[in-house]
């Protein structure tokens, strides 16, 4: 399995009970936008890692085991 944090986020997302209009809602993005973060269409940045992280109810780490080195802190 790829491991990208585009995958991983699906990865949570599939056992998550979340429909992406409500996601879309929590995170104050379109649903479109929802919908290309979870087909890789989208890059995921450091605030919205954390965002999904939030709403999933897991670390950011376990989306992207790299978020808080700085290669995202620039």
């Amino acid at each position: 399995m790829d491991n990208t944090p585009s995958n991983q986020l699906k990865y949570f997302w599939d056992r998550a009970f979340i429909t992406q209009t409500q996601a879309a809602r929590y995170l104050g993005i379109s649903q479109p936008a929802v919908n290309h973060y979870l087909n890789g269409k989208s890059d995921l940045n450091t605030d919205i890692i954390i965002q999904f992280a939030d709403l999933l109810q897991i670390n950011p780490t376990q989306i992207d085991p790299e978020i808080f080195t700085p290669k995202h802190l620039k």
